[in-house]
């Protein structure tokens, strides 16, 4: 949801003259074109892109926009790839496999928000290995299909809770049902409008749209009454197993699984290290350790197709995962993850850097499984 980032490969395949854009005219030997998108107060520019189907990785530069830190590409309400978190002085990249047609682009923030983007087909012929490609997105499905099962099963019972008026109850389940939801949260964007039903935070959309898990969250922790949630509660029954159904359907690439990966580490790291997501019932640790968990997931996914090109990269991927789950192990309690409040600020910076260390050589990985 609110995941709110580089790796240059390839050239610039732009219908415009980008200016102070880096990248050049040149092609890498894989084929991977590179997008170069600028963030500024005033819109994401160039505002009109065009672009050549096939591999691309989009790199966003942050030089000075202090109230525009991410960028989308929307095939209508569905971000197809998006980067946050890219505050002044920063840069960071997705993959995709662009298909031709006609797209928005997104700037949150700017004074124009929106712009275009003109994919024209690109002639690149087939991916490279498409059966291992497959079975890369075929191994994750497996997860989070399994995941998502989970997620309506524990639903139904916190749920009951919460229609019952037992606080008690609904508050120790709140942590663990929603979990499931947090594993599977590098696909996120691919979920359309059921991820802020499921999961916006107070503020994050009109209070007479707000619904989901937050929602709930806020009623038993600060409200301290679940007078009036019923709906809220039935709405959130009827959200989960359209999300469940829609997996079914879900169209994915290796590089779009490894981004999400990257981009759910990053907000780890940017935002929910600061206790700003489970605001109200501090069970941020659980977040914690459901976002590595789904991430690791996602790479373990997708680094087959990485062992015979840079077996390097993945070994020190799988080390780093190691590293942050050693630091995440000391809060691991019998009845799941201790509260916010068990972390200390040296925590929190060292837990922070060990997933910034995490992320920096995971946001390779997409651009390498593009082809």
């Amino acid at each position: 949801m609110s995941r709110t980032h580089r790796l240059l490969i390839g050239a610039v395949i732009l219908g415009l003259v980008l200016s102070g854009c880096g990248g050049g005219g040149q092609t890498n030997p894989a084929g991977v074109r590179t997008i170069d998108v600028a963030l500024t107060n005033e819109s994401c520019q160039p505002v009109a892109l065009s672009a050549l189907a096939g591999p691309t990785t989009v790199h966003v530069t942050n030089q000075d926009a202090d109230a525009v830190t991410e960028f989308e590409i929307l095939d209508g309400k569905k971000i197809i790839g998006e980067v946050e978190n890219v505050p002044p002085g920063l840069d960071r990249s997705f993959s995709l496999t662009l298909k031709p047609g006609s797209f928005v682009t997104y700037c949150p923030g700017a004074k124009k928000e929106r712009g275009t983007l003109e994919v024209a087909d690109g002639g690149t012929g087939e991916t490279a290995d498409p059966a291992a490609r497959k079975a890369a997105v075929d191994a994750y499905l497996i997860y989070v299909k399994k995941e998502a099962d989970q997620l309506v099963a524990d639903t139904r019972p916190f749920v009951a809770a919460v229609k019952a008026g037992d606080i008690a109850k609904a508050k120790e389940l709140f942590a663990t049902t929603r979990s499931h939801y947090e594993t599977i949260e590098p696909i996120a964007e691919s979920f359309g409008d059921l991820d802020p039903a499921l999961d916006a935070r107070e503020g994050d959309v009109p209070a007479v749209e707000w619904s989901g898990f937050h929602r709930l969250e806020k009623a038993l922790w600060s409200d301290g009454s679940l007078t009036g949630m019923s709906d809220v509660a039935d709405k959130l029954v009827v959200d989960v197993a359209r999300l469940r159904s829609l997996i079914d359907s879900l169209e994915l690439e290796p590089a779009k699984i490894a981004n999400g990966a990257v981009e759910l580490l990053n907000e780890v790291s940017a935002s929910k290290i600061t206790g700003e997501e489970d605001r109200y019932s501090h069970t941020d640790l659980a977040d914690f350790e459901a976002n590595v968990a789904g991430a690791k997931q996602a790479f373990v996914a997708v680094k087959e197709l990485l062992a015979k090109s840079d077996q390097a990269l993945v070994e020190t991927i799988d080390g780093r995962f190691a590293d942050v789950e050693s630091a995440l192990a000391p809060f691991k309690t019998s009845s799941g993850m201790a509260t916010y409040s068990a972390l200390t600020d040296a925590n929190k910076t060292m837990l922070s850097q060990r997933i910034d260390a995490l992320a920096e050589p995971l946001s390779r990985v997409a651009a390498l499984v593009l082809q």
